[in-house]
């Protein structure tokens, strides 16, 4: 009795608050922190994936596993761990109403939760071989792109040779069978502007079951141990604006169906379960793009390219010239709210590694052969969450201690502390870092996240870190630290508003010296977003950016501002979004990143500098129904986007150079379901 009216209590708050959300995707900000990094867009889609299944085919509330929770990257192991023990303690979750009873689910958690679940009954894990193989759903995708202006590596030289390979299209195909969380197969192939076509396929097949054969993976896979300092191969998020996203989960083997070229394994992969214990053991063999040397009598590689890029002569070159196998294993213990685990990794190459002789180089990976071992841990007591790792190689030791916990029914703490010796070196290694390798680094993060009013939220981190050997761009070890402060503002039906502040001071070598000597970079940014929801077809957003840049009395400053809209027709049943952005600043120093929307499974992402405006418009299609029967659906869609720079000007550098003040780009992609 107490328990339906306190259902019903939430049934009549929920009639007065409920609402759309606005559609600014909840990974814009971890993908451009990633842009931001690596200076180029990510291709591991395997997120976008997971949540467009999904949205088609909902998990069933009453018979999702916690492991399927942490996967969808939505909640914290706490908000996991209630939501457990509610479902243990009162049964099953009969309504959409009934989350806001589960202690630490909050309604913006809730609504990101509510498109992907389902109330029914239905959902439970088939053994029977032919439904798995017949009743699944397949996806066919085709698309392409295209840059209009010609760059330098397409132009003919005085003797009628091109620098480029191939053309400047852009092509990419995959077709996936997907059996609800069970199985999985199919095959992906990709050609990057300048290649020739077939530069990379890939096939995965991918089983999961109940029972002490839990997995088998062949073709691409990825393994994801612990933290990431032994190896982690998915999407790897560090400092973001959500202050208390510092502990990585997912799935330790999940399918790999990217195009991305470097970061996976490809080979076979099980998993066996027996009660509380599980042991993963994993088989890789692949080929790598290397940049060969010859020093003296030995000959080896110098470093492998993750770029995947094989257009020049010289790129090509190098394409598959390095076999990389590896082997290794992952035995986990595990109880409700304790887990441990022990991994290790042996790397082999073809060839001898042979670092540049730089002094940065010193403890890089050398030799034909590596291996990685490590400790895991996650412990959950009450309302605290406590995780780390340990690490090691034939040269050093990484260790990661994290902490997230609820001080307060509005207020949460997370602190993470890492020491990464210079010696230590992983191949896929990516962790909760500064810098963009797992290595010569130390540590502390703290963040606050308050709620202190309905519809408010507040964010803030400090990151304390120093680096105790040179790296690139820096001659001599040094420190820095980076502040963050958001403050979040929702309206329901209406608004959403955040305002964010992000300064860092990090070293890095003064221009211009026979001897380096690093001085402080500090870059600062703040930025104003606002969604307005106009209705349920229509939504509108706007955003002002502003960075300041100095380094050894070298000043920039630079600016952003764009107005974005979405509108959704009833006839014909199209989707429009459109946006126009006004950007100018001192240089590339003070370039701003902004993620836009984009074709379903692809990104975009650029980082604007000097001065002048972008804009992009794409249409979508509404998924239309062939046949009675077969119920094939047809989904589409189209963009072009346009740069436009002040004055006489060069976009891009080397052979990606255009002559001119302008770069436009057309994309297209036909989706077939069944």
């Amino acid at each position: 009795m107490l328990r339906g009216f306190f259902i019903s209590c939430l049934v009549l708050l929920s009639i007065h608050t409920s609402a759309q959300d606005p559609e600014e995707s909840p990974a814009a900000a971890h993908m451009e922190a990633i842009a931001a990094a690596s200076d180029q867009e990510p291709e591991n889609d395997q997120a976008e994936q997971n949540m467009d299944y999904l949205l088609r085919h909902p998990l069933s509330i009453n018979r999702i596993k916690p492991d399927e929770l942490l996967d969808l990257q939505l909640l914290s192991p706490q908000q996991v761990n209630a939501f457990v023990q509610y479902r243990n303690l009162f049964g099953p979750i009969r309504n959409a109403y009934e989350l806001q009873a589960i202690p630490l689910w909050d309604i913006t958690t809730i609504r990101k939760l509510l498109p992907i679940l389902s109330f029914s009954e239905t959902g439970e894990e088939s053994t029977l071989v032919k439904k798995i193989i017949t009743k699944g759903a397949h996806q066919l995708i085709l698309r392409s792109s295209k840059t209009l202006e010609r760059a330098k590596g397409y132009k003919s030289d005085s003797i009628g040779q091109k620098a480029y390979a191939g053309n400047s299209l852009r092509l990419f195909y995959r077709y996936t069978y997907q059996y609800k969380q069970q199985a999985w197969w199919g095959f992906t192939g990709e050609k990057d502007a300048g290649e020739k076509l077939g530069d990379f396929t890939g096939f995965h097949f991918f089983i999961r079951r109940n029972g002490w054969l839990k997995t088998i993976a062949l073709g691409d896979y990825t393994v994801n141990i612990g933290q990431g300092l032994v190896q982690w191969q998915g999407l790897a998020f560090g400092k973001t604006s959500d202050a208390m996203h510092v502990f990585k989960q997912g799935n330790l083997v999940q399918p790999y169906r990217s195009a991305g070229e470097f970061n996976f394994n490809r080979g076979i992969a099980t998993q066996f379960q027996y009660k509380n214990w599980e042991l993963t053991t994993f088989i890789s063999s692949k080929k790598q793009t290397a940049n060969l040397v010859t020093i003296g009598n030995e000959s080896g590689f110098s470093s492998i390219s993750a770029s995947g890029y094989h257009r020049t002569g010289a790129e090509l070159a190098d394409r598959n010239s390095l076999s990389e196998k590896s082997a290794g294993t992952v035995l986990q213990y595990q109880l409700s709210r304790f887990r441990i685990g022990v991994s290790v990794i042996a790397f082999r190459f073809s060839s001898m590694a042979m670092p540049e002789d730089k002094p940065y180089n010193r403890y890089a990976i050398r030799g034909q052969t590596w291996y990685n071992s490590g400790i895991q841990y996650s412990y959950t007591a009450r309302n605290v969450f406590l995780f780390g790792e340990l690490a090691q190689c034939r040269s050093g030791i990484a260790i990661l201690q994290g902490m997230v916990m609820s001080i307060h029914h509005k207020a949460d703490l997370s602190v993470v502390y890492r020491k990464i010796q210079p010696g230590y070196q992983a191949l896929y290694a990516r962790s909760f870092t500064e810098g963009s390798s797992v290595s010569n680094e130390t540590g502390l993060y703290t963040a606050l996240r308050l709620a202190p009013w309905p519809g408010w939220t507040v964010q803030a981190y400090l990151d304390y870190f120093r680096f105790p050997w040179l790296r690139f761009r820096a001659d001599t070890p040094g420190s820095g630290q980076e502040y963050f402060l958001q403050l979040d503002w929702v309206k329901r039906k209406k608004w959403a508003v955040y305002l964010r502040y992000r300064l860092t001071d990090k070293p890095e070598n003064a221009d211009g010296e026979y001897v380096h000597e690093p001085i402080l970079k500090k870059q600062s940014n703040i930025r104003l977003h606002a969604e307005r929801i106009i209705s349920r077809r229509f939504l509108f957003a706007t955003r002002f950016d502003q960075v300041w840049y100095k380094k050894e009395g070298v000043k920039q400053a630079g600016t952003a501002v764009y107005l974005d809209t979405k509108y959704h027709f009833m006839k014909p049943s199209l989707v429009l979004a459109a946006r126009v952005q006004y950007f100018s600043t001192g240089g590339y120093d003070s370039r701003i990143y902004a993620y836009e929307r984009d074709l379903l499974y692809s990104f975009s992402i650029p980082a604007f500098y000097d001065k002048g405006f972008r804009y992009y418009c794409q249409l979508q299609g509404k998924p239309a129904r062939f046949g009675k029967g077969f119920h094939l659906k047809l989904q589409w869609w189209l963009r072009w986007s346009q740069t436009r720079f002040s004055g006489g000007h060069t976009i891009g550098s080397g052979q990606d150079e255009i002559s001119g003040n302008k770069k436009s780009e057309w994309k297209m992609q036909l989706m077939l379901t069944w």
